[in-house]
């Protein structure tokens, strides 16, 4: 299934090469560099946007509050956080922020491409 994939990543090289990554996979992806951008994308997509792929460190808007402003707009948004730097919690401490009862799953950087690909097979599950 093919996926619109919003990637919310503030180091240009990481989200073109996640980029390449989808794309290669045959999902449509689109990039925003900071939370900001990415809220404001999410926002414009609506519901075609499948699934939120985000870091949780970047500048103006952090991940943590993209993804509960997006999930009180959309509880069930399927999101997937690539971080450097997890929160203390783990994903328990990122569910309780988030709010929803959407998918989430945390990932660490450097990225595991098959953990990855687990982590969206999961959502384009959920979204059908």
């Amino acid at each position: 299934m093919t996926l619109r994939v919003l990637v919310a990543e503030d180091e240009v090289l990481v989200a073109h090469s996640l980029a390449d990554l989808l794309e290669g996979e045959g999902h449509a992806v689109h990039l925003a560099f900071d939370g900001e951008a990415a809220l404001m994308a999410a926002r414009s997509l609506g519901g075609a946007m499948d699934v939120l792929l985000t870091d949780l460190n970047m500048p103006g808007l952090p991940g943590e509050e993209l993804i509960r402003l997006l999930r009180a707009e959309r509880p069930g948004l399927p999101v997937v956080v690539i971080t450097g730097s997890p929160p203390l919690g783990g994903v328990e401490e990122l569910r309780r922020h988030a709010g929803g009862n959407g998918l989430l799953v945390l990932l660490h950087k450097p990225i595991d491409d098959a953990e990855l690909f687990a982590a969206l097979h999961e959502a384009a599950a959920r979204t059908s």
